[in-house]
């Protein structure tokens, strides 16, 4: 009798906490329901019907569009406001998303994407995009090979590359001045492509962590983020995620630093000084024009 009261209470309180983990579900999707409800207005109707001009085809895409962005809008605004109170704890739509249930892309729909990182591209840049026709050869073989083959791009590179020229040394190659303290002028093919195999690690994991942190700050909850084995592709699941072309367009976005020219103040500071006189004639002649008009008056 005693294990039977365990069993029901850990029964019970299992249910409790599901019920609870689903509750999340319950007002994201009410959120959403309303949400949806605020973007199909008859004002948008009559905005893409008006837009359109009789076109029933740019009609039904302005409408499509005009939803999307009601939709989105009234998500983001209620982002931060509690949508579930239980007890002392409230919970605002984005805790909710965090905290509901992942249904998957099967259960909810989304967006699966695979990326993949451009080694061919990492390699050529290492070599200061060589034009060395044994390298150039050998990148081309190499993109050949990897179609029918499991082995990574930099292997296949390296026999590709002592196939063309068993006597060609990489060193002479890729001993660029930002490789001089990790290749030496005399290290072996192996040992440089030890290297360049670093290197193109170095390049996959920092587009991993880039596309990880985009993702984040893109706001979806429970994203699915991995690296797949033997290859070098990223593939990406977001379920539930509303904006397609928005995502594709933060993840395939270019990250580009600029460097603008600037002033010192004492530099601009004559000008300050220059257009201070300035404005004090313009002032001074003004005041003598409001004179003059006043004693004629």
């Amino acid at each position: 009798m005693q294990n039977k009261g365990a069993i029901t209470f850990f029964a019970i309180a299992f249910a409790l906490v599901c019920l609870f983990q689903l509750s999340f579900n319950f007002f994201t999707n009410s959120t959403e329901r309303a949400a949806s409800n605020f973007a199909k207005s008859d004002q948008a109707l009559s905005l893409a019907k008006q837009m359109a001009g009789g076109d029933a085809g740019k009609e039904k895409f302005l409408t499509d569009s005009i939803f999307k962005s009601r939709e989105k809008y009234y998500l983001d605004s209620v982002a931060n406001k509690v949508v579930y109170n239980i007890l002392i704890r409230k919970y605002t739509y984005k805790e909710c998303l965090e905290r509901q249930i992942n249904l998957g892309l099967d259960l909810k729909g989304g967006m699966n994407v695979t990326m993949e990182v451009s080694v061919v591209d990492v390699v050529r840049a290492l070599s200061g995009y060589s034009t060395n026709p044994v390298f150039n050869q050998a990148i081309t073989s190499a993109v050949a090979k990897q179609k029918n083959s499991q082995k990574d791009f930099v292997t296949l590179f390296g026999e590709s590359f002592k196939e063309i020229d068993p006597n060609a040394k990489l060193a002479a190659i890729f001993g660029r001045i930002e490789l001089r303290d990790k290749i030496k002028p005399n290290a072996t093919n192996d040992e440089v492509l030890k290297v360049v195999r670093a290197e193109a690690n170095d390049a996959y994991d920092r587009t991993f962590n880039i596309l990880r942190n985009r993702i984040d700050r893109f706001g979806v909850a429970q994203p699915n983020i991995q690296k797949l084995a033997t290859s070098d592709r990223i593939l990406i699941e977001l379920p539930g995620i509303k904006d397609p072309d928005r995502v594709r367009k933060l993840l395939q976005g270019t990250a580009k630093l600029e460097f603008w020219e600037t002033y010192q103040f004492d530099q601009l500071a004559p000008f300050f000084n220059d257009a201070n006189k300035k404005l004090t004639i313009i002032g001074t002649s003004d005041d003598t024009k409001v004179a003059g008009d006043s004693t004629k008056g």
